[in-house]
């Protein structure tokens, strides 16, 4: 068997050169390549510098991609269904906002994030949602996380101040979260900076779509939230915010095992 090569990086993760070593599953898929190949998600410095972050043992992105692209291409997107209790037909999946079976960004989820994410203030990059399962009934958006066991990572958070194009995503807030959030919004929308925008997002595809709207976070145990709570409780924190968080579920990745 061949022996899989690494770069081991000064705070000793572990990155493949060749990405595809990282990737259990559909390896050489089109958006694999894209994802890879963006400059943003390449490492800027150390020994590591240049190689994609999809080669990390601590890529989220390669874990949600080995985990949904199975369920897919083995027909057991019911059972995932089944971890967060609904039942519908299984329609479509993206991949930060990429059909695996067209290698092209979905329309409709392009059409709203024009709205959300205007491209002239947006100019470098939109949001790209990590996996969106699409049903007959219902859109859901998957936030997942990994990172290094035992530390507290920047999970859901915004390190740097809002500038002028953050703007939109308080008054786009409004109709989904409690008064006191957005009167709060530099503290609160960045403290939820990434569940925020998954959920305004996801509302708002939802609503195009005509289809109901769920948000699951997928997390590891092993670590918690950069404020040093466990991730389940900083998300029921998330959700505290919410004018109805019955459509919000938390999940670990243990519980796909």
């Amino acid at each position: 068997m061949e022996k899989k090569s690494y770069v081991e990086s000064e705070s000793g993760v572990k990155v493949f050169p060749k990405y595809q070593d990282n990737i259990l599953i559909d390896k050489d898929n089109p958006i694999l390549k894209k994802k890879a190949e963006y400059s943003r998600e390449k490492y800027k410095r150390g020994k590591v510098k240049g190689l994609s972050r999809l080669g990390s043992e601590n890529s989220e992105d390669a874990r949600s991609w080995d985990l949904f692209r199975t369920l897919q291409l083995n027909n057991d997107i019911k059972r995932y269904y089944g971890l967060i209790g609904i039942q519908d037909e299984f329609e479509r999946i993206l991949f930060w906002g990429l059909n695996p079976d067209t290698a092209e960004f979905d329309g409709d989820l392009k059409s709203v994030l024009d709205g959300v994410e205007p491209p002239d203030l947006w100019k470098i990059q939109q949001t790209e949602p990590d996996v969106i399962v699409i049903g007959k009934v219902s859109v859901i958006f998957n936030e997942c996380k990994l990172g290094t066991p035992g530390k507290n990572i920047d999970a859901w958070n915004r390190k740097e101040e809002f500038s002028i194009k953050h703007r939109l995503y308080k008054e786009k807030a409004l109709p989904f979260f409690k008064q006191l959030f957005t009167e709060n919004f530099k503290e609160e929308g960045r403290r939820y900076y990434q569940l925020m925008r998954n959920y305004i997002i996801g509302k708002n595809l939802a609503n195009k779509l005509e289809k109901e709207f769920h948000l699951v976070v997928i997390v590891s145990e092993k670590n918690s939230a950069r404020s040093g709570l466990p991730h389940e409780e900083e998300f029921k924190n998330f959700c505290s915010n919410l004018l109805d968080s019955s459509m919000c579920h938390y999940l670990t990745w243990d519980h796909f095992k």
